[in-house]
This record gives structure tokens, C-alpha cells and sequence, in this order.
């Protein structure tokens, strides 16, 4: 009944080309859903208006009640602690005279009895364009735009999403008291903010945003002292079933048996020369079949002037020609069977116009024929373990790793370029740069890699999403059934300008802040730069999950130690209390100048055996979660055993060990013997906190799942 009401009144102001729902209405259908309003009424004369006051009792509120009124406080409509009939006259007339000059109809003048102040919070429904229904919470009022502090979750949500949405908000110190004020009632906050999420459930589809702001929190209880629906100009299908992710035929793009490169090339310097190259000339472990006009050997391959010639059949087809042409090769693929299709070449929607339209029907014609497509607009496809390699970077310019067990995907060329470099030593399992996303998506990616066995972490750069309510029910799936930790680093921040969103909600939405809530609904580890995605991927895959977040530091140069410690507050790190009994054993053993509390400063006297003896101690503290070592490889007494030292603490350790160290090329020699015992080491304070951060996060997740 409940949802069948709902509806009802917003398809009637829908049908009535209303852009809203009127705030008098609108909390009728909250307290539908249980949600504590004021008591009030609409009044449609000063008179009414007299009686209705009376009726409350002093104090009241009086609201302008306008179609398409959207910012009431900045329309000077809201008239707060009316105290007297007086008072309350001057209000009426005050508000019919400033609407009369606007020349905007008035439906009425609500009047409210006056609700007692609170922590003010805001909540919002939004219909965000990549993942559908969201919820939004925050530190609300007339300052939220000053505050920026708010937290989104899809819908549906639980009391464990809300409850983790509460903490991410810095406004969370209202409810639990301070400075002798009582704790607010927590528990109404939840619920009311559970039963604004039901109705986001029931009303999908109907509603652009809705605000409800503030949410006025005392000890007793949660009051919707404001109201805001915001419809949508025509009723659409609710967005709360995600599609399902498609790994079908992914094989083909990184074991695949024979090749066929659509544009191959004998001229340097071409596209079509440089991926041919790779394939034909380094360490694919396949067959090779180039097709190309006039007939040339290709790297002393006979070449076809078309896919049918070709005396094999073919697993995958590398394009580097013009889009124009792909239609007809998928035609091609269809009659002869060959299942996938890597498209290099650019030319699609980044264009805009014409070649848009011709990207989509690339779309439409490879979904009809059940022909799996990555690209267009990427650099390719990466594997180690059969070296599959269709970049069109030469071996000379790009290094490609070892085997190893890092997955990456990515938006962006650039940054593929960059991380697989970057895990030349380290190693790395596939790369996938997947370009404008034609058929094979993120979701897809992540349910195939979360089935290799060679792949243990999982990293992304995106920029953007085509469905993201998709993505995350994946992620969530592949973290839950396979405990592979998913990290990523995600652009494109820019938050909507508030001024020129109809809601506070819909300022936000569509912002970094949909993305992050969903990422953290789903479980997935995220990072705020480029370089620190390659931080916690290698310390994701080198290091077992923390179980807390008590660091514990070793360092022959105090510096560093300081600048971390600076850190911990915004990455939510705490520093170990360490047992008496452990302080005392490395008192009694250390010189007296040693500083034996955490952090443990060994100065630049340390040696290799004193990095030992302390690091064994702190192993065996049970307050200890993370051990850190920063290094000043360029003090004398500190000597390379410290290689043989770290080696043993890391074999019997399951508590993570991150190194930091930075210098010259003696310190890139130590680090670089560190990290192939597979401890890693980094360059920055910075980074070897974010690593420390992801550990600790990921140590939570797989707590929870």
C-alpha cells in the first residue's frame, strides 16, 4: 500500500507537469514510512494560518508553499520562532508581499510548530546516471555546501551501510556527545535514514533527487524538519537490478592459439608494424596470421588479403585499421566463428558526430553476433604467462614485466604504459587497457581475473563508468567468494557546481563522492593518486592483510618516522601500545641512547642485527598489527644483512612488514634487494603510509566477508 501511494502522488504531479511535490505532501508520504515531521498544516489565508498556530502552540515556522520553489531559505520563505499571532501576521504578510513582486502564485503557507534545535543532518535520494538509486548522508543545515561533508551508499541499503556511512562523515562527533552535551539518539538517525531508503526503493524511477534537510537529531529523537521531491519530467524504469557480468570467450584475449592482426604492416614506425612485431618477434608463445593489402611477407610471415583466406581458425583478431571498417570484420568473424575482436585504433566517440554513431553500432552489431570485443581506443592486451602482447609500444621504448600476480586494468594508455613498467621486477599476471568500452567492461574484467589463478590483486584506473551498479555487485561477489583484494585509483572528481543543482543532493551526485560510497558499499580499496595505486598494489600482493590498524615503527633516522606520524589522522592509523614487557627487552639489550618506545628510534649507530632484535620484538607483541622499517641506507654501520634479517622476520611474520627508504643509487640497490625477498620498500613517507592504510583495509573487508 505503502509503495502504491507513493507513486501514486508523484504520477499524478508528473502527469500534472509539476516540477515537485509540495513540502506539505511530501511529508505525508514520510510519515507513511513511519518518519517523524512537525505537526502542522497548509493554510490558505492569514486566518487559517491564526487558527492552525493556535491549534500547535507557540512557537511556530511559516513556509511558502510555490510550485518550482525550490530554495526557500535563500527566497527568504522561511520564517522561523514566530512567538505570538503578531509575529505570525507580520510573517504572512511579509511572504504573500515578496511572492506577489516575484510574481510567483502561492499554493499556501505551511505552518509548523517549531521544532527544538538538534544536530542537523541531511538525507537525500538521487538518481545517479551510472549506478541508478543512491542514498546520500551528511552533516546538513544551511552550511552543507561549507562543510562538503557527506556519504553515499546504493540502494537498497542495510544498518551496517548506514552505520559505515555515519563514520565516514567528520559530523559523526555531533551524536556521540562533546564538551558535556549527551549523545544523541543514534539509533533514531538509523532508522529514520533506513525508511528514507525504502521509499528511495519504492519511488525508483520517479524522482529526480529528493532532500530532506535538515534532519533535526536530538536525544530523543530524528524530526524531517524540511522536505524536497523533485520529479523527473517523464516516468522511467527503476535502476536497482544491476546486468550481470560476461566472461565469455575472455580467454581468446590472453591465451589465445592463433592471431590474425587486421592491418599488419612492413613500414616502421606504423601501428601496424609495431603490433605485428610484437607478437611475431619477442615471446608470444602462438601462431601469427597477418592480413594486409599487397601481399607482402610481414616478418617473414605470408600475409592475407582477407580473415577468409586464412587456413586456421582464428581465436582473436587484433584491428589497428580505420573503425569503419570493423562492421563488415565482424560480419567476417561471425561467418567463420572466430569469438573476439581487440580493437587498437581510436576514431569512436571521442570524436564525437558521425563516429560516434559508428561506435554504437559496433556496439550493436558485436552484441548481436556474440562476438566479444575490447576496445576501441586502447593499447592492448597483456600476458605473462604465454607473453601475449598486442601493444604498439616497441620493446625498446616499453619494458614488459616478469609473471607475477597483479592484474591491472585502465581507462588510460598512459598509466598502463606507466604500471607495466613500473612491475618490471615485481612482475604482473595480465594488462588490460580497455579504451571506450564498446562490450567488454570493468565487471566483466574483474569476474574473468577473479577465476585466473594467477592473479591474486586486482588494480584499476578508471575514469568513468558505463554501469556501475553492475560493477559493484561484482566486485562485491568476487571479494566475497575469492578474497582477492581490488584497489582503485579513480579521476574525474569534479564535484557539479551547487549553485546550479536544483538540490543539495543533486550538487553531489554525479560527484567522486557516488564512486567512493559505492566502491566502499562493494569492498573495494581505493586510493587518491596514481602513485599510490602502485603503493598498495605492491603491498597488496607482497603482504598479508593487517588485522588492525596499531603501527609500529623502526627507523635509524628519526625524520621520516615524524612525517608518517603526521599522516595518521587522515588515513585513520593509530600508533601500537607496546607491552611493558617489550619496552624492557630492548631497554635491557639496546645501548642507552636507543629509544625503545614506539616509534623505536635506533639512531644512525643501527646494524642489520639491530633492526633484527627490534623487529622480533615487535613480531611478538600482540598490540603490534603493521611493522615499519625506514631505512638511511647511506649511514655506515647500517650493513646488507639487513637483507638476510628482513628475509627471516618475513618468513615466520603474518603481521605485514612495509620498508621505506630514499636516496641515491646505493639506497635503489638495497631497496631493490629488499623487495625481491618480497618485502616492499617506498620512497615516500607518504606512500608507505597509504600502503599501510590499504592493509589495514583490506584486513577489515576480508574481516567482514
Amino acid at each position: 500500500m505503502r509503495k502504491t501511494d507513493v507513486r501514486s502522488v508523484c504520477e499524478t504531479a508528473i502527469a500534472a507537469k509539476m516540477p515537485t511535490v509540495a513540502e506539505h505532501q511530501s511529508k505525508q508520504i514520510l510519515q507513511l514510512y513511519g518518519i517523524t515531521v512537525p505537526s502542522g498544516r497548509l493554510a490558505t489565508s492569514v486566518d487559517a494560518a491564526l487558527q492552525i498556530a493556535d491549534d500547535l502552540g507557540y512557537p511556530v515556522v511559516a513556509k511558502a508553499v510555490a510550485a518550482g520553489l525550490l530554495h526557500k531559505t535563500e527566497q527568504q520563505a522561511v520564517h522561523l520562532n514566530l512567538n505570538n499571532p503578531q509575529a505570525l501576521r507580520n510573517s504572512w504578510e511579509e511572504i504573500q508581499q515578496r511572492f506577489s513582486v516575484q510574481k510567483m502564485p502561492l499554493d499556501g503557507i505551511l505552518i509548523e510548530k517549531m521544532v527544538p534545535g538538534g544536530a542537523e543532518f541531511i538525507v537525500g535520494l538521487q538518481n545517479d546516471p551510472h549506478f541508478g538509486p543512491v542514498i546520500m548522508l551528511g552533516t546538513g543545515g544551511t552550511l552543507i555546501h561549507l562543510f562538503d561533508d557527506v556519504a553515499f551508499r546504493l540502494l537498497p541499503v542495510t544498518d551496517e551501510d548506514i552505520k559505515a556511512m555515519l563514520a565516514d562523515l567528520r559530523g559523526r562527533r555531533l551524536i556521540d556527545g562533546f564538551r558535556g552535551r549527551a549523545p544523541l539518539n543514534e539509533e533514531a538517525l538509523v532508522q529514520t535514514v533506513m525508511a528514507i531508503a525504502q521509499l528511495g526503493v519504492d519511488a525508483a524511477g520517479l524522482y529526480e533527487s529528493m532532500d530532506f534537510n535538515p534532519i533535526m537529531l536530538t536525544e530523543q529523537a530524528a524530526v524531517a524538519v524540511d522536505a524536497k521531491i523533485i520529479l523527473v519530467q517523464e516516468p522511467t524504469e527503476p535502476k536497482l537490478e544491476a546486468g550481470h557480468s560476461n566472461v565469455t570467450h575472455l580467454d581468446k584475449f590472453f591465451k589465445p592459439q592463433k592471431v590474425a592482426v587486421i592491418g599488419a604492416s612492413t613500414t616502421p614506425g606504423k601501428i601496424g608494424y609495431v603490433v605485428a612485431d610484437s607478437l611475431i618477434n619477442h615471446e608470444f608463445q602462438g601462431e601469427v596470421y597477418p592480413v594486409t593489402l599487397g601481399g607482402k611477407q610481414v616478418f617473414g610471415l605470408k600475409s592475407y588479403a582477407d580473415l577468409g583466406e586464412i587456413p586456421s581458425q582464428i581465436d582473436l583478431v587484433v584491428v589497428v585499421v580505420g573503425l569503419n571498417q570493423v562492421p563488415q570484420l565482424l560480419d567476417q568473424c561471425h561467418t567463420l566463428g572466430i569469438p573476439a575482436m581487440l580493437i587498437i585504433s581510436g576514431g569512436g566517440k571521442e570524436l564525437g558526430g558521425d563516429q560516434l554513431v559508428l561506435e554504437r553500432d559496433i556496439q550493436r552489431k558485436a552484441r548481436e553476433l556474440g562476438i566479444r570485443v575490447i576496445g576501441p581506443n586502447c593499447i592492448g592486451c597483456f600476458s605473462a604467462s604465454n607473453r601475449f602482447d598486442a601493444f604498439f609500444q616497441t620493446h625498446e621504448r616499453m619494458v614488459r614485466p616478469r609473471p607475477g600476480h597483479i592484474a591491472f586494468i585502465t581507462q588510460s594508455g598512459t598509466y598502463g604504459c606507466s604500471f607495466l613498467e613500473a612491475f618490471e621486477r615485481i612482475g604482473m599476471d595480465k594488462m588490460i587497457s580497455y579504451g571506450n568500452r564498446v562490450d567488454v567492461d570493468e565487471a566483466d574484467m574483474i569476474a574473468y581475473l577473479a577465476e585466473d589463478e594467477a592473479t591474486r590483486v586486482m588494480a584499476a584506473y578508471i575514469e568513468g563508468m558505463g554501469d556501475g551498479r553492475k560493477f559493484v555487485n561484482t566486485a562485491k561477489a568476487v571479494i566475497a567468494q575469492h578474497q582477492k583484494p581490488i584497489v582503485i585509483y579513480k579521476s574525474g572528481r569534479t564535484q557539479r557546481s551547487a549553485k546550479a543543482a536544483q538540490s543539495h543532493t543533486g550538487a553531489y551526485g554525479g560527484s567522486y563522492g557516488v564512486y567512493s560510497g559505492a566502491f566502499e558499499q562493494a569492498g573495494i580499496v581505493t586510493v587518491d593518486s596514481y602513485e599510490e595505486l602502485e603503493a598498495v598494489a605492491k603491498a597488496l600482493v607482497m603482504q598479508p592483510p593487517a588485522q588492525g590498524p596499531a603501527m609500529s615503527m623502526i627507523s635509524n633516522g628519526a625524520g621520516p618516522m615524524v612525517n608518517a606520524i603526521d599522516l595518521f589522522d587522515r588515513y585513520r592509523l593509530e600508533m601500537a601500545d607496546l607491552r611493558s614487557a617489550t619496552i624492557d627487552k630492548m631497554e635491557a639489550h639496546f645501548p642507552a641512547f636507543y629509544i625503545c618506545h614506539n616509534p623505536v628510534d635506533v639512531t644512525g649507530s643501527a646494524t642489520s642485527s639491530d633492526y633484527l632484535f627490534a623487529m622480533e620484538c615487535l613480531l611478538d607483541d600482540p598490540g603490534v598489527d603493521v611493522i615499519m622499517n625506514w631505512f638511511v641506507f647511506q649511514d655506515t654501520p647500517l650493513d646488507e644483512a639487513i637483507v638476510d634479517a628482513l628475509d627471516q622476520i618475513n618468513r615466520r611474520s603474518s603481521k605485514p612488514i612495509l620498508c621505506g627508504a630514499v636516496g641515491g643509487p646505493y639506497t635503489r640497490k638495497m631497496s631493490q634487494a629488499i623487495e625481491d625477498i618480497g618485502v616492499p620498500v617506498f620512497g615516500s613517507a607518504h606512500l608507505w603510509i597509504a600502503a599501510a592504510k590499504a592493509l589495514v583495509n583490506w584486513g577489515c573487508i576480508r574481516h567482514q566477508t
